[in-house]
């Protein structure tokens, strides 16, 4: 959901080999500071332990030689001048390292790992590229080959992608990719207000009169460089140093290489011999992900009461349903009960909650409500108290039980502004405890939804407002939950909710690079809207159906989420906002979409995607743009103001749908 939305509210581990043993224990974004690099055999040999290492001259010479003749990938800085400066190799095909090798099929995944005795020429053949890492002890992660490669050595973690999916392709495409969706939060004040150094930047200024970094560097290459350091006096963040690149062939406005190395000290000569020694490729193959999270892994410290809620939610054949209306108070001087701020609220979401149930014909079954870390300058407090009012259900008690979003952003996601930095330094630890304490203090299961949408470029928690890095997000989360867990909360199911489709559109940034970790996770949260802001002409023909879309959603996650339950904790599909057009102008469509809903929801023989649904959240509050117009009309019930007359139908759809659920 946008920006606008936001303000408005107040609101893998099956076929992994032993090199992708970080992400099988931490999700994508495995980065455990802690965790020592382990020591390593001889200079000239790569570890033992991480793959099947080669010798015999045939296959290093195969590799070095015959995928790409030519001299293809010599890099004689490095000491690889020819196929016998290559002292040993390792091979990962299809998601393991194999210790024989005689050639790249179309559907291979094959990455190349060249060593001799300064360092290792490291060769994606299925993404088509080639770099010298100078170094010799070198663990990667291909767990997510298809989004990026990643690579630990000392204290330091490079990871590198090719970044295909710039869709503008005019004259002025590769402006509009980098000052949207690549370096557009790289400012000196952005950066200053989070507390970061800049080490060096791009000369020249990116502007659409000059949208080119240093076009000397390399000849023929257009190169984006940033070096900064993350200021923490306190030794909290392990890898203060970001070195962060984008290499691209000067005229080509679609791909370009991004390599992010982040280490405990400066390392900016590392990056330069990367950068040095990168040479563009012809891809071969197919490029693939290993990551598998399995079973989800229930809490064993959770209450009685909380591990019945979820045995019941996530193995029963009936779909629970709940709506967004109003979020629940949380501010200091109004989320107690002597609050006439509070007593407002409570009668205005009541007044929701009761309309939509008699619309409906049936209560929630969950309440959810949204809750910022801090606004204006204000940490924000669980809602206990009116949570207790609203919710205070267990599954069994004849009560909705609370899905709380809890969001890492001080100021509505205003983008510019990111916690995450002072989260990770510590500054909101003891606040944590405090939360933590008043989400065991309720008592009754929580669907804890934490940070949704990071996928985006809309949420202050984003890769895209946090140096281009998920690991970020990750460490941010592992942080909370290990404070609940110090804490001894009992009664939080944590949901990880992506939104659908990635944004920015980059391989770096898509979702599975958030997952902090099975650990971390019990349910998988859904989310996509259906604006429906179309002509009344088109919307017949380009409305997306709520069938197409969560098939697309579980076709995309099957492969590594097939087992886990899932909650759509956000989603509708709107009737046309007044922005684009004549307000309510898609109601017809709007209604023939829900109904087409609740054909694919209570089939008799329902699809594999439907199964895992157990939950769906209707999301009843609209879009507005900067004149208060509404963008996207999701709301279809308002008690006070009423002027959703229109909508009635839709109601009696939604009343028939939830009837024939089965119990």
């Amino acid at each position: 959901m946008n920006a606008i939305k936001r303000i408005l509210v107040t609101a893998l581990a099956g076929t992994m080999s032993a090199m992708s043993l970080l992400p099988m224990l931490f999700g994508c974004g495995g980065d455990p500071a802690e965790n020592p690099t382990p020591q390593g055999p001889t200079p000239q040999d790569p570890p033992a332990t991480s793959g099947e290492v080669i010798r015999d001259e045939e296959t290093l010479s195969l590799c070095f030689d015959g995928l790409y003749p030519g001299g293809a990938l010599k890099d004689e800085a490095g000491g690889f001048a020819a196929a016998s400066d290559v002292t040993s190799a390792r091979v990962f095909r299809n998601g393991e390292y194999v210790s024989a090798f005689d050639g790249v099929g179309n559907r291979h995944d094959v990455k190349l790992e060249l060593y001799n005795e300064e360092g290792v020429r490291l060769v994606n053949v299925s993404a088509g590229y080639a770099f010298t890492l100078p170094a010799t002890e070198v663990t990667a992660d291909y767990s997510l080959g298809r989004f990026r490669s990643k690579f630990t050595f000392g204290d330091a973690v490079l990871t590198a992608s090719m970044e295909t999916r710039n869709p503008y392709l005019d004259g002025d495409g590769w402006y509009t990719y980098v000052s949207e969706w690549l370096f557009p939060y790289f400012g000196e004040n952005v950066l200053q207000s989070s507390g970061i150094e800049t080490l060096s930047r791009p000369a020249e200024p990116f502007t659409r009169e000059h949208p080119y970094g240093d076009l000397t560097a390399f000849p023929g290459y257009d190169l984006y460089r940033y070096d900064l350091r993350i200021e923490d006096e306190g030794g909290a963040i392990a890898r203060p140093y970001y070195h962060i690149a984008a290499l691209r062939k000067a005229d080509q406005n679609k791909e370009f290489v991004l390599f992010r190395l982040k280490s405990a000290k400066d390392e900016r000569a590392v990056l330069d011999r990367i950068l040095e020694s990168y040479v563009r490729l012809s891809p071969k193959g197919i490029q693939r992900n290993y990551f598998d999270a399995g079973d989800p892994i229930p809490n064993p410290r959770w209450n009685e009461e909380t591990q019945a809620y979820y045995q019941k939610l996530t193995h029963e054949d009936y779909l629970n349903w709940g709506v967004f209306s109003a979020s629940m108070p949380g501010y200091q001087d109004e989320w107690k009960p002597e609050s006439e701020h509070y007593r407002y609220m409570l009668d205005f979401s009541r007044s929701y909650e009761e309309a939509i149930e008699e619309a409906w014909g049936a209560p929630y079954d969950i309440y959810p409500t949204y809750t910022a870390l801090e606004y204006a300058g204000e940490t924000v407090h669980f809602p206990v108290y009116m949570a207790e009012e609203l919710a205070g259900g267990n599954g069994f008690n004849g009560k909705p039980v609370l899905q709380f979003t809890y969001q890492y952003t001080t100021n509505n996601n205003t983008m510019g502004s990111t916690p995450i930095f002072d989260i990770l330094r510590g500054k909101y630890d003891g606040f944590f405890h405090s939360l933590a304490r008043d989400v065991k203090g309720y008592q009754k299961p929580i669907l804890f939804r934490l940070n949704n949408e990071m996928n985006t470029d809309w949420t202050s928690y984003s890769g895209i407002m946090n140096l281009l890095d998920p690991d970020l997000f990750v460490l941010s989360w592992q942080r909370l939950y290990d404070i609940f867990e110090e804490e001894g909360v009992d009664n939080a199911i944590w949901i990880w909710n992506p939104i659908a489709e990635s944004a920015p559109y980059s391989g770096w940034g898509e979702d599975l690079c958030y997952f902090p970790g099975v650990e971390y996770v019990q349910i998988l949260g859904e989310t996509a809207y259906e604006f429906n802001n179309y002509t009344a002409e088109a919307a017949p023909i380009s409305c997306k159906q709520f069938d197409s879309m969560y098939r697309a959603l579980y076709e995309k996650n099957k492969d590594v989420f097939a087992k886990w339950p899932v909650v759509i904790s956000e989603f509708a599909c709107g009737s046309g906002g007044e922005t684009s057009g004549e307000l309510g102008r898609n109601r017809a469509v709007q209604l023939d979409w829900v109904k087409r809903m609740f054909a694919a929801l209570n089939a008799a023989n329902k699809e594999d995607y439907v199964k895992q649904i157990k939950g769906a959240i209707w999301f009843n509050a609209n879009d507005y743009d900067a004149d208060q117009r509404i963008a996207n009309r999701l709301q279809f019930i308002d008690p006070a103001g009423g002027g959703y007359d229109d909508l009635k139908p839709l109601h009696e759809v939604f009343r028939a749908g939830l009837a024939a659920r089965k119990t």
